[in-house]
């Protein structure tokens, strides 16, 4: 800084150093104001270049964390819906071994042992329904989706952190779902009405099979119904004909008015021709076909005997192939053996998801941690300290007046050689 000299007046050294100063003080002041009003010690890249810079990949990486945390709990919740399915299949599956113990001791009777028959094949259907509602986001959990296909938890910052979970395997009662299920029923149907068409006297029906389901009507239930059609000869008009279902004790049954299963809902058709029309759909999943007939009057019947959708049954293997009729204590027995086998299956689906949840908490705790530590290290780098920078601020805002007092002084000091000229 250049020495003052008081002779020289024309360019007032001592004044320039003053503002100067004074200049100086004020952008410092400027500075730490500002960090106290933003709580950033780094507020432009002018401040810190290269700690903006590392502080910029700090928050990244924080924030990523912070997702991956998110993450964790959403899988945690997700297997904590697969252990509630689980949990609830594996009472089921007791209720159904303590079942079959009643039914393996001689005091039951057929009639007893048809009653706990049909709990059993109740139970089974529940399992399928439990199966069925155990999803996350409309995948489902333990119907075998993600038996050979790992499920994948993004659990970390990096794109390569990730966890995976597979061996979910399918935990329906029946066949369903992907790759191979528990087996403990068997189940007949599908997803209207399996049919099996049984003529009687004339022959009428040559096909009996699956139809539609009118949004009037339900599926009809398992048993066995009668397909009445009445032709009326002569003239081919649109009234003439009509068709009619009728159940077992020879009511009848809501069917659909028209012949492609929509319509109206009636017990009967309306009188149509049925002169050259060989099929019928009923619009409750039962739909039949006939031979072509003539305009002949006649009154013609055929049985067919429908196995409503998912009707479950059980032998002494559950659903495998080769089991045997469940109607003595023995072959209970051997349901209870089974049962046992299949309760150790679910177990240990249950201790691999709890397993996998144990890893995720401890996970949790690690990624936690980082999290912890990289916004620590963000803090650091680019957030002021606010008590030293009140310290500072209250420096420069002293030092600021003492340069405004110095500048007042140096700008009077050249006024001394006015005496020379008196």
């Amino acid at each position: 800084m250049a020495q003052a000299d008081l002779t020289r007046v024309a360019s007032n050294i001592g004044a320039l150093n003053s503002l100067w100063a004074l200049q100086n003080i004020n952008r410092q002041l400027g500075i730490h104001q500002t960090r106290l009003s933003t709580g950033k010690r780094i507020n432009s890249a002018a401040d810190d270049p290269a700690g903006l810079t590392i502080a910029t990949k700090l928050k990244s990486r924080s924030e990523g964390l912070s997702v991956a945390l998110g993450n964790i709990g959403d899988a945690k919740n997700l297997l904590a819906v697969a252990e509630g399915g689980i949990g609830r299949i594996t009472d089921i599956i007791i209720a159904m071994k303590n079942k079959a113990a009643q039914a393996a001791s001689d005091t039951m009777g057929s009639e007893e042992r048809a009653a706990i028959k049909e709990q059993l094949t109740a139970y089974a259907a529940q399992i399928d329904d439990i199966v069925d509602q155990t999803t996350w986001n409309s995948n489902g959990l333990i119907d075998g989706t993600y038996d050979s296909t790992a499920m994948r938890f993004q659990t970390g910052a990096d794109a390569a952190d990730t966890t995976t979970l597979d061996g979910l395997i399918n935990l329906r009662a029946s066949a369903g779902g992907t790759g191979t299920s528990l087996e403990l029923a068997s189940v007949t149907g599908t997803a209207t009405s399996a049919i099996g068409a049984a003529n009687n006297g004339a022959t009428l029906l040559t096909t009996a099979a699956d139809g539609t389901i009118n949004d009037n009507l339900s599926a009809l239930s398992s048993g066995s119904y009668t397909v009445r059609i009445t032709m009326v000869a002569g003239g081919g008009a649109a009234t003439d004909d009509k068709i009619e279902l009728l159940d077992a004790s020879g009511s009848p049954q809501l069917i659909a008015t028209a012949a492609d299963g929509s319509g109206a809902v009636a017990f009967e058709s309306p009188p149509l021709n049925l002169d050259g029309v060989t099929s019928y759909d009923f619009g409750n999943g039962l739909s039949v076909t006939w031979a072509a007939k003539g305009d002949t009057a006649s009154v013609q019947e055929s049985t067919v005997s429908v196995v409503a959708a998912d009707t479950y049954d059980l032998t002494t293997t559950g659903g495998q192939a080769g089991g045997l009729a469940l109607d003595s204590a023995e072959r209970y027995s051997d349901l209870m053996t089974y049962l046992e086998s299949k309760l150790t299956t679910v177990n240990t689906m249950m201790s691999k998801v709890g397993a996998f949840t144990g890893r995720l908490t401890f996970k949790e705790d690690q990624v936690m941690a980082s999290q912890i530590n990289v916004e620590a290290s963000y803090n650091r780098i680019m957030n002021a300290d606010m008590a030293m920078e009140q310290v500072e601020a209250s420096k420069y805002m002293i030092l600021q007046q003492t340069s405004i007092a110095m500048l007042g002084q140096a700008n009077q000091a050249p006024q001394f050689l006015l005496s020379l000229f008196r």
